[in-house]
């Protein structure tokens, strides 16, 4: 099978590559408008994210993966992809979602709204889709190791695990789904040896798990007790910033209100589980980075 993937320089598309390219049973093209070194050999350049330029590095490919950024001009490049795929008689699109949310239309993250511009596109099309969801990456719980993030970003959410702190919507006892990253690439990667369609939404959720349960552990693995407040909705409501200069400004306050609605808790579907893959757990990942530290 073919496969065509936008957006492997960081993030999740970058697992995604590692492990279609590990596995060796399909043949992998990256899109991009320059050559990723990590990928040399497999990458092809594309000009522009234009329809009339995707089209032809789209040809015999079965299978398209976006995994590009969640803003507007990322918004009209996976938009001009959808259609390029529609074109090129593309069987199957996995738009870049890999969310933290149950991706509705009625999404209340700035992050993600982006996404709904594609997925209108999509409902459209004859393309067979799913909409990705994989929670909240273990990975930033490695903050600031930089082998513990793998190809993301520092950044931390709710927990901060190096000074021992933590910050929690509500009461702590709503569940939310949390995926290490590298676990996403490797279950996409198995999944496409899978004949059929896929489940839409595609979760990918490697455990779900409260935050009062996350910070437990963490205070184990740490050796020490944790500086702990609860937040609630109208505590949050009144963090958030009216015309923020980012989409990453109101980040976190709009998913603990997303949280707040159990709007981050979901599972993995029990018919569509990577062949019995295993996902790494959160005591696991903080055991590896932060037993022992002082």
């Amino acid at each position: 099978m073919k496969v065509a993937l936008a957006g492997a320089t960081t993030g999740v598309g970058h697992c995604i590559a590692e492990a279609i390219l590990k596995h060796g049973k399909h043949t992998l093209i990256i899109l991009s408008r320059h050559d990723i070194p990590a990928f040399s050999g497999h990458v092809h350049i594309v000009e522009s994210y234009t329809v009339d330029s995707l089209i032809p590095a789209l040809s015999g490919v079965h299978t398209v993966i976006s995994a590009i950024g969640d803003h507007s001009r990322s918004a009209d490049a996976q938009v001009a992809l959808v259609e390029a795929a529609v074109a090129a008689n593309v069987v199957r699109f996995i738009p870049s979602g890999w969310s933290g949310t149950d991706g509705g239309e009625d999404e209340i993250i700035d992050l993600y709204r982006y996404q709904q511009r594609a997925l209108a596109v999509l409902r459209k099309s004859k393309l067979q889709w799913s909409f990705p969801q994989c929670g909240i990456f273990l990975n930033y719980f490695a903050t600031p190791h930089k082998d513990g993030l793998g190809p993301l970003k520092p950044l931390k959410f709710w927990i901060d695990v190096e000074n021992c702190r933590a910050t929690i919507p509500g009461d702590g006892n709503i569940e939310l789904a949390y995926t290490a990253v590298e676990d996403v690439g490797e279950f996409i990667a198995r999944a496409l040896d899978v004949d059929g369609k896929w489940p839409d939404p595609l979760r990918i959720v490697g455990t779900t798990i409260t935050h009062n349960e996350l910070v437990k552990i963490a205070e184990e693995v740490r050796g020490k007790p944790f500086t702990i407040a609860y937040k609630n909705r109208e505590q949050l409501t009144n963090e958030l910033v009216n015309d923020p200069p980012s989409i990453y400004v109101n980040l976190t306050t709009q998913l603990s209100l997303a949280l707040l609605d159990k709007r981050c808790t979901f599972d993995s579907d029990p018919d569509f589980d990577g062949d019995g893959f295993r996902f790494t757990q959160p005591r696991a990942f903080m055991e590896k980075w932060w037993s022992g530290v002082q």
